[in-house]
């Protein structure tokens, strides 16, 4: 990490002379997929943000955090990643996966895992040009809107909750008074044509978002309904078919998922000196067996 941040400050001009024309119409987000996985990667990260950051580009890191299993080096880096951030992290936005999850949930499949991932981000950034019909909706959203959230800054995070039977639950974070923006989306069936009904929808949106409201009181809210085709519903109620729920917030306090990471860091970085111990040990017999049987 440290070695990047030196090369950056020797070559700054260099790298300011090669990033010179990106912009926003040029590159309008910044991926790093597995960032937090990598040795080299992950030492890249800061420097190249502020460097985006220097030329008014909107930011998305999408830090993939390592198996259990791997532990060291991937796991240091992915904790020491995480840190780097956060002097700027309202300034940009991050997304996190965790390998140990996914690959439980996947039972043992990385190519679900991949997938997972993809799609989820695809999810995001896409939500109004692929998974949105044209029509009618009494409470629409617009791109700039989504933009808004998405790079609004801080972690990242979306919940597909059903919003009448409770608050949102997300993966990697929680919100609170310092949740920054909270996009609260119903996708109503395109079966469904009555406005009337349509409007019924809207007040019980209206409803939900009040009571998430009461939660995060400092965070700008931007509900909205949305039309496609429903394929499934996380309702417990099952006899509910015709519309589903996605929540996207920005600015999540993940002060508890970094606390458990760190746990499994220096767990990680016991296990490694146990084992360089008894590496160390098999050296010094072997050493000794050598100089034995030079005596003889």
């Amino acid at each position: 990490m440290g070695v990047m941040v030196k090369i950056k400050k020797i070559s700054e001009k260099k790298y300011n002379g090669s990033v010179y024309d990106l912009s926003i119409d040029n590159i309008p987000s910044y991926s790093v997929n597995g960032v937090f996985v990598h040795n080299s990667g992950s030492s890249s990260l800061l420097p190249i943000s502020d460097i985006l950051l220097e030329r008014n580009n909107k930011i998305l890191i999408i830090g993939v955090l390592p198996f259990k299993k791997e532990i060291l080096p991937p796991l240091a880096n992915a904790v020491q990643s995480i840190n780097s951030l956060i002097p700027i992290i309202s300034e940009v936005s991050v997304i996190l996966f965790d390998n140990n999850k996914l690959i439980k949930k996947y039972e043992n499949n990385w190519s679900k895992v991949n997938e997972h991932i993809i799609k989820r981000v695809d999810y995001i950034i896409n939500l109004l040009e692929k998974y949105n019909s044209n029509d009618y909706s009494p409470i629409t959203l617009d791109e700039s809107e989504l933009e808004s959230v998405v790079f609004g800054g801080g972690f990242i995070d979306v919940s597909e909750t059903f919003l009448e039977e409770r608050l949102p639950k997300f993966d990697y974070g929680r919100l609170d008074k310092t949740t920054k923006n909270c996009m609260v989306c119903m996708f109503v069936d395109t079966k469904i044509k009555d406005k009337e009904e349509l409007d019924d929808y809207h007040k019980i949106l209206t409803g939900i978002v009040s009571r998430i409201a009461g939660r995060i009181s400092n965070a700008r809210m931007i509900p909205g309904i949305l039309r496609a085709s429903i394929n499934y519903t996380n309702a417990e109620d099952k006899s509910i078919k015709n519309r589903t729920y996605v929540t996207i917030a920005s600015g999540l306090n993940i002060e508890k998922y970094l606390k458990k990471i760190e746990k499994m860091r220096d767990d990680a970085m016991k296990r490694a000196e146990v084992f360089s111990e008894k590496m160390r040990g098999n050296r010094l017999i072997k050493g000794s067996k050598s100089k034995r049987l030079l005596d003889i």
